[in-house]
């Protein structure tokens, strides 16, 4: 397995002439800080049909934050998923019988910036070559002195990922579950008909109240934008960020924005609320092949024309936008599923699969992913 980082650099660029978003080098380049540790590519079989790569993290620090913590997600409650309290209660006694979390680190984490995991390569869709590529993982973590091995926010298209992993017997628990949209049938008429009778008259209500308060709505790539229109798109991060009681973080949201209009400028479009000539309020969306993804928003709370366009910018105008444009699927990512599904989406169970390298772990993590898997609440509409 290649995994030096020149030579995996190399082998990771033959892998695929145009890779999902995600795992293309630019993509890695830009985002990959947002995973804390040591990151790797691993390619299995380079220069064969049978090549397979994976972008790897290893985390020493066990308190890593909790969307990255294989033995957090594991083992206790986390803000991804909602349990029933028979669940929680089971989970917990497996926690009291498990390991400490220190003895899972350093673990080495398989996933992307953007909570995704999948192979790359033209082996990626092969058993075989997928059975070579995890024992490779396993191997040379092992060989490293690792102690866990663990592939984070499997989705459930990756069937075949999937397979390989339970012969490799890693430990299968439900991550999260997954807010994605994909336009039923050939209008937006259709997009409403298939609404409840509550959530299209509340759109209707909200659409009629916005144009009432004279304000648009526009869409435009983000390299269509000037440096007065990224400190805007900045701005309303910022009071988005200010509102959930998150600190602010100026420098950053300016420097991702920027990275985005130079690397995916074309693939990245703003859905933009506007008042007089004035951005009130936005939704970005990646465009990653088959899917966009609702990337980040924000609000203007200080202007009463914004109340609800977060609604419209958000779902209702790129849903509409889908009809005219392609119908590809919309991902909404992971929580706040009630008013997710209120306005269409379906949820995805999205999977988590972790080894720990002591075998005498093994049972107490089969114990808390049965927890899991007995307990996971699916909300209902607007809940």
């Amino acid at each position: 397995m290649s995994g030096g980082s020149g030579r995996a650099a190399d082998a990771w660029g033959l892998l695929d002439p145009d890779p999902p978003l995600f795992a293309s080098e630019a993509w890695l380049a830009v985002m990959s800080d947002r995973i804390e540790g040591t990151h790797r590519r691993t390619v299995s079989a380079p220069g064969t049909p049978d090549a397979t790569g994976f972008f790897a993290t290893v985390i020493g620090d066990s308190e890593v934050s909790e969307s990255k913590n294989p033995w957090q997600l594991l083992f206790e409650p986390c803000s991804l998923r909602t349990l029933a309290p028979e669940a929680e209660a089971a989970q917990a006694a497996a926690r009291a019988g498990g390991p400490a979390r220190e003895t899972w680190f350093p673990s080495l984490v398989l996933m992307y910036p953007g909570l995704e995991c999948f192979p790359t390569g033209p082996g990626r869709h092969r058993p075989a070559a997928l059975d070579r590529a995890v024992a490779s993982v396993v191997g040379r973590a092992r060989d490293e002195g690792l102690r866990s091995v663990a592939f984070l926010y499997v989705q459930p298209e990756e069937r075949v990922l999937a397979e390989a992993l339970r012969r490799a017997g890693f430990v299968e628990f439900p991550l999260a579950l997954r807010c994605n949209l994909r336009p039923p049938g050939t209008s937006f008429a259709d997009y409403r008909a298939a609404l409840s009778r509550n959530a299209a008259h509340s759109m209707d209500r909200i659409r009629r109240r916005i144009a009432e308060r004279g304000v648009t709505v526009r869409r435009f790539t983000l390299d269509e934008l000037d440096e007065a229109g990224v400190e805007r798109l900045v701005e309303l991060r910022l009071q988005h960020r200010a509102k959930y009681g998150r600190r602010p973080d100026t420098a950053g949201e300016r420097a991702q924005l920027t990275a985005f209009r130079r690397h995916f400028g074309d693939r990245a479009e703003v859905v933009a609320a506007m008042a007089d000539e004035r951005m009130i309020g936005f939704c970005l969306f990646l465009d990653a092949g088959d899917v966009r993804h609702a990337w980040t928003h924000g609000i203007d709370y200080t202007d009463s024309r914004s109340k609800d366009v977060f609604f419209e910018v958000c779902y209702y105008r790129p849903v509409e936008d889908a009809y005219r444009t392609g119908r590809k699927e919309l991902s909404f990512s992971y929580g706040a599923e009630g008013s997710k599904l209120e306005r269409g989406c379906r949820l995805d169970e999205v999977s988590g699969f972790v080894l720990p390298l002591d075998d005498g772990d093994l049972a107490s993590a089969h114990s808390a992913a049965r927890a899991l898997a007995r307990g996971l609440v699916r909300p209902g509409p607007g809940r």
